[in-house]
């Protein structure tokens, strides 16, 4: 084969590119602090990368999931607490009216005081975070609790969305888990046909004792018992569905770590190593250059040919 100045030339200029090459690849990686920035810098490794980066996307999407579902689970938490306290409150109220030795006039002022916290309870029942009502089930824009009103302005009645109160709604806050981001609404208060319909206790405590009725208000002492012992139950269901968000926001964080860890270990460069070979691409380089700019200078004898 007969080596002429022009194959000198193509193979010193084929072997500078290859060099820039291979410090632009470097040079990215330094950049970067990736050691795998294309599919063709490692396939296999790529594919790995890939899975892993769309694994911690998931559990990102998890806990945003789980974030969304906790605001509305707390903000019912205390809106159960609330009426916890008023249901007990009126019951205290109940028992106190119940009372041999009281007036017409003492009754009637404690019936004041139910009308108040009847008036509260509908308010409560009917409270909303960010725009949405936290126990209309899945009519989140409907109040809940309607009511009808005497002459006087006083609540007679209160009775319930006839849509539903009672629709859940679900979250997928971790890998195959499921949690109820609501909870119903009779499940706190009880169905408005039932004797123990919260709103409806109040309206019949308070009627008792405007007409001074010691009996009727007796009657339904043990009916607030269990307007509050449902009211518990409830508070037991909030509490565990946020126990679930908690656990599940934890198993996220743990699986997200460990998907950084391996996403690292595969794709992130050894930054102390690049750095070195950089340094020596470089010198490397310069010695290809100056052998290059050596070879490609034509001979007399070249030109003439």
């Amino acid at each position: 084969m007969r080596v002429t100045q022009t194959l000198l030339s193509d193979r010193a200029l084929a072997a500078l590119r290859e060099g820039l090459s291979r410090m632009a690849k470097t040079q990215n990686q330094l950049g970067t602090g990736r050691r795998i920035n294309t599919p063709s810098d490692d396939p296999a490794g790529h594919s790995i990368a890939t899975r892993l980066t769309a694994r911690v996307a998931t559990l990102d999407q998890y806990d945003r999931q789980a974030t969304a579902a906790q605001g509305p689970m707390m903000a019912t938490n205390d809106l159960l607490g609330s009426l916890s306290d008023l249901a007990g409150r009126a019951q205290e109220l109940a028992v106190a009216g119940a009372t041999g030795g009281l007036g017409a006039g003492e009754r009637a002022g404690i019936a004041t005081e139910v009308n108040q916290m009847l008036e509260e309870v509908v308010a409560v029942a009917n409270g909303s975070e960010h725009g949405r009502y936290l126990l209309g089930g899945q009519e989140t824009r409907t109040a809940p609790l309607s009511v009808t009103r005497n002459v006087n302005g006083d609540i007679t009645a209160a009775t319930w969305n006839p849509r539903g109160v009672d629709g859940t709604i679900n979250a997928t806050i971790s890998d195959g888990v499921n949690v109820q981001t609501n909870i119903g609404g009779t499940a706190v208060l009880g169905a408005d046909t039932d004797s123990t319909f919260l709103p409806a206790l109040l309206v019949q405590l308070r009627d008792a004792l405007n007409t001074n009725n010691q009996a009727a208000v007796n009657a339904v002492i043990d009916q607030f018992n269990a307007a509050t012992t449902r009211l518990g139950a409830a508070q037991a269901q909030v509490g565990g569905q946020l126990q679930a968000i908690d656990r599940a926001t934890s198993a996220n964080d743990t699986a997200r770590t460990a998907a950084k860890a391996a996403l690292s270990a595969v794709a992130d460069a050894d930054v102390a190593k690049i750095a070195v070979d950089l340094s020596q691409q470089e010198a490397v380089y310069q010695a290809a250059l100056h052998a290059a700019s050596q070879a490609i200078q034509p001979s007399l004898l070249e030109f003439l040919k």
